[in-house]
């Protein structure tokens, strides 16, 4: 019983780590649906709606009402008569008022359309926001690999050098070797061992990167799924950036956000400017109330409800407001906005210039890294032979361990270069991917 409640232990134990193993996929999943930026740009396209939102209900009249009650005490103006009384008196009265704009320069319709763009700004904002994190979690993934597979090179140096110094020793005691030998194989291994701590410690910091990405637990402890090499051969990776360009900016959050700032400002435009223009309000109001010193023939006050109907007021009317001078606001005002938009209109063109330039460059690091990963690829098969040469020449003697670790030095910076190589031209084959429309982690 208590073996198959340990085998049970250790199986759940082992389908814990497996679950615990992370693809790169899940690890963006993951950092879009946690990662604090995202949420305020979440937020943002929210209130930017809400913005959207409200400029289209200031089409609608405005309706207000209200109502007071008082009474008067000593001197005062009868309400009724408007004549000077000293009697006390209760008072009431009642209003319902409404106002519509009929026209005011085009800005209420200008202003939704400006709303409108800056909510699709938000969205597009939104957008490249998560993509750039995307891609940060990609690098720091990859990072974390690096480091780790780098580690893996540091340890099998590590083991070798520490293997000849034991080496090393025997030949000194056989006379074959001399002390300088023993103290240089013993100083390319405490340089290996440095290498080994290094490397730990980057791993540490490549693991902070990547949780601080996640918006992960500090404390959380995760694996990472090595995702399958890519293959590709060099005519798969050749492509026209500058078709490739006009095709990725027509889709790209980062371009459309930078084109809808500069439609918005062009908007704003139109809204200073029609403060040049005359407005036209229509306007409506009811008026009622309820006074005490309002009485009939017999003195007595009239009833409340009475009142109410017979002091009934009604007004209908349109106002025309000119603008003929105010210190030239409305002339400084679109001055102003012009700048905002030309402004607009440049970032928007630095943008385009930005991608076009970035994508020349994620192109260019693509191709170099495949040429370097096939090159590296041919001189580490001839490291390695190299290095098995050498191995047995120093075991007889017949080389000095200068010779030896230059030999062997080589073929680990060799090996590094491969897995630089392999795992860069892995970040730059997705990149292109994406270019091309494949958000490679949906």
């Amino acid at each position: 019983m208590k073996l198959i409640l340990s085998l049970m232990i250790l199986f759940l134990s082992l389908q814990m780590q497996a679950q615990e193993r992370w693809s790169l996929n899940e690890c963006i999943t993951y950092a879009i649906k946690n990662n604090l930026e995202i949420h305020q740009a979440d937020l943002s396209v929210q209130i930017a709606g809400q913005g959207y939102q409200k400029s289209k209900w200031n089409l609608l009249p405005g309706v207000g009402g209200g109502a007071n009650a008082g009474r008067s005490y000593g001197r005062s103006v009868d309400p009724n008569t408007n004549g000077i009384i000293n009697t006390s008196f209760f008072n009431n009265s009642y209003y319902l008022g409404a106002s519509l704009d009929v026209f005011r320069g085009f800005m209420l319709q200008n202003q939704i359309r400006y709303q409108k763009f800056k909510k699709e700004s938000a969205e597009n904002f939104r957008d490249n926001a998560t993509d750039d994190l995307a891609f940060e979690v990609m690098n720091a993934f990859f990072n974390v690999i690096y480091q780790e597979e780098l580690l893996k090179i540091a340890l099998e140096q590590k083991a070798i050098s520490e293997m000849n110094v034991k080496k090393t020793e025997i030949l000194v005691t056989t006379g074959l070797k001399a002390q300088p030998e023993l103290l240089e194989v013993k100083a390319n291994f405490e340089k290996d061992e440095l290498f080994c701590i290094q490397t730990t410690n980057n791993i540490e910091s490549a693991w902070i990167r990547l949780k601080k990405a996640m918006n992960l637990p500090p404390d959380r402890t995760i694996k990472l799924a090595t995702e399958d090499e890519t293959t590709i051969t060099g005519e798969e990776i050749t492509t026209n950036i500058s078709d490739l360009f006009k095709e990725h900016s027509q889709r790209s959050p980062f371009i459309r956000m930078a084109e809808n700032d500069w439609k918005a400002s062009r908007k704003m435009v139109n809204v200073q400017k029609g403060g040049y223009l005359p407005s036209v309000t229509l306007q409506a109001s009811y008026n009622t109330g309820f006074y005490e010193t309002n009485k009939d023939a017999s003195q007595q006050t009239i009833a409340f409800s009475s009142q109410i109907k017979n002091n009934q007021s009604r007004f209908i009317g349109a106002s025309l407001s000119i603008p003929i001078f105010s210190g030239n606001a409305v002339r400084f005002d679109v001055r102003q906005s012009r700048l905002y938009s030309e402004q607009a209109e440049t970032k928007l063109s630095q943008a385009k210039q930005n991608l076009l330039y970035e994508m020349e460059q994620n192109y260019n690091d693509l191709t170099a890294s495949w040429k370097e990963l096939q090159q590296s690829g041919n001189q580490l098969v001839a490291d390695k032979l190299a290095f098995q040469a050498a191995q047995k020449k120093y075991d007889q003697g017949m080389t000095s361990a200068i010779e030896f670790y230059t030999v062997k030095n080589r073929m680990a910076e060799t090996t590094s270069q491969v897995l630089h190589s392999r795992l860069t031209l892995e970040i730059k084959k997705r990149t292109l991917d994406f270019y091309k429309g494949k958000r490679f982690w949906e």
